[in-house]
């Protein structure tokens, strides 16, 4: 017999036969629904009934209805709230995102540990905990900033239990010693050759350059008079005469109106050919050094000045700036590729993690933010407001602080690391002031490097 049935067949079976028949196309139709919502994504894992989020692929991946409110109650002690808020009012979206941040990354971080095939040994533990409690001036503050965070639960304060061996602290020294672990897995020591440095160095020669500088005694007067007076009182001074200095402080408290000089002497230090009063640069820049030049009248009055020092414009040469150059190319690479590994972590995780609706946020797969609300008599924002960062959270920006502050210290869920970044006011060793930010690649970067700063403060996990 055919395959299918031919019109005229059908007709002429019984009723039990056609029953039978509807069966068989009813199964077939609901295997080909099947099939087709394993290949569009419809097949994949539900979140259990006593839980508000999932992550496929992680052992013991489920956030219960129980871990949640737990999270929920650490976020609200972190925030000075007596009590979680209510569903649906302004600050509950902030303390369910918080929340939710802090549940998943840890789960998201067991399941790139296991992944990786790295694992945290009691040891491990047992190093952190020891650390946190060092921050602390005494056990009794420990335990007091413990229980303030609400790390340990009723039922173990009840039991007596030591806040160290508090089920929630032990979890932050495992996720502190998962950071640690991950932090290596993750970074990197790019290569800098020569050429490199070279290319930046071409590429950014301005910035090796030191301008021209000199500093001069002043005195302005919108009085000539004045300023002859001063001219007569310091005619004949060198600047290498023992009272040269204080016979200009003299003249300037008496005779100089300028706001800026004359409390020192009318001393003005390094002085940049082209960024200051064209007028008073013209006279500055050519004069000879130790010879008094004025009055000369200005814009702002009239001007004596003696130039007593001057550093004609130097170039840094490529061999005094390499350390900094190679600094700063490590570090710009570092901070692309971090900002890779954070981008991919993020993506592979998210897709990978299934929330109930009432607890959604950026962390969960299909997540769309919500439309903002329309402020009577303002126009409607012409895009969607801007959500939290999806990168995971900085280390150390947990809610309690090895000092009893909540800035630092237990952290709320492991984090990936970001690469050092070296401060900008210290400035990199071998590298000037105002050197332009380089990418990967040596070239100057148009714009601000990727931040991989991520929303801090969730609470603590317990999955």
């Amino acid at each position: 017999m055919p395959a299918r049935y031919p019109l005229a067949l059908v007709a002429g079976l019984t009723a039990q036969k056609k029953r039978l028949v509807a069966f068989v196309l009813a199964l077939a139709l609901a295997i080909a629904v099947i099939l087709a919502a394993a290949t569009i994504g419809l097949g994949r894992p539900g979140v259990p009934s006593d839980a508000v989020a999932i992550v496929d692929g992680v052992d013991n991946g489920t956030v219960t209805n129980d871990d949640y409110q737990r999270g929920l109650e650490q976020s609200a002690a972190r925030l000075g709230l007596d009590a979680p808020p209510e569903v649906g009012s302004p600050e509950f979206a902030q303390v369910n995102d918080e929340t939710m941040q802090g549940l998943l990354l840890a789960i998201w971080a067991e399941g790139e540990a296991n992944d990786r095939g790295l694992e945290v040994t009691e040891t491990d533990v047992q190093d952190e905990l020891d650390q946190i409690q060092e921050g602390f001036q005494n056990e009794k503050e420990f335990a007091q900033v413990v229980r303030q965070s609400k790390f340990c639960t009723q039922e173990e304060i009840e039991a007596d239990i030591p806040p160290v061996e508090c089920a929630d602290v032990v979890e932050q020294g495992r996720l502190l010693a998962l950071q640690r672990l991950l932090s290596e897995a993750f970074s990197s020591e790019p290569e800098v050759t020569d050429e490199d440095v070279q290319r930046f160095y071409e590429n950014n020669l301005d910035s090796f350059k030191t301008p021209n500088t000199r500093s001069a005694r002043v005195i302005l007067s919108q009085n000539q008079a004045q300023v002859e007076k001063a001219q007569a009182d310091l005619a004949g001074l060198s600047p290498d005469d023992e009272g040269f200095a204080q016979a200009w402080e003299k003249a300037a408290t008496q005779y100089s109106q300028d706001q800026a000089s004359k409390d020192r002497g009318g001393l003005l230090e390094g002085l940049v050919e082209g960024q200051g009063d064209p007028q008073l640069d013209e006279q500055v820049f050519s004069a000879t050094e130790g010879e008094l030049v004025g009055p000369f009248e200005t814009d702002r009055g009239f001007y004596l000045i003696e130039v007593v020092d001057s550093t004609p414009e130097n170039t840094q040469s490529l061999e005094e700036a390499d350390p900094g150059i190679r600094q700063q190319l490590v570090a710009a690479r570092q901070q692309a590729e971090q900002t890779e590994v954070q981008n991919d972590f993020v993506s592979k995780w998210t897709r990978r993690t299934i929330c109930v609706s009432d607890v959604e946020m950026q962390f969960c797969s299909g997540f769309v933010p919500p439309e903002p609300e329309p402020v009577p008599g303002q126009p409607a924002p012409a895009e969607p407001a801007a959500v939290n960062s999806t990168s995971p959270i900085e280390p150390g920006t947990g809610t309690l602080a090895l000092d009893g502050s909540t800035q630092t210290g237990l952290p709320q869920g492991p984090k990936v690391p970001a690469p050092p970044t070296p401060d900008p006011a210290a400035g990199l060793e071998g590298l000037p002031p105002g050197a332009v930010p380089v990418g990967p690649d040596g070239a100057p970067a148009t714009g601000a490097p990727p931040s991989g700063a991520p929303p801090s403060g969730a609470p603590p996990a317990t999955p």
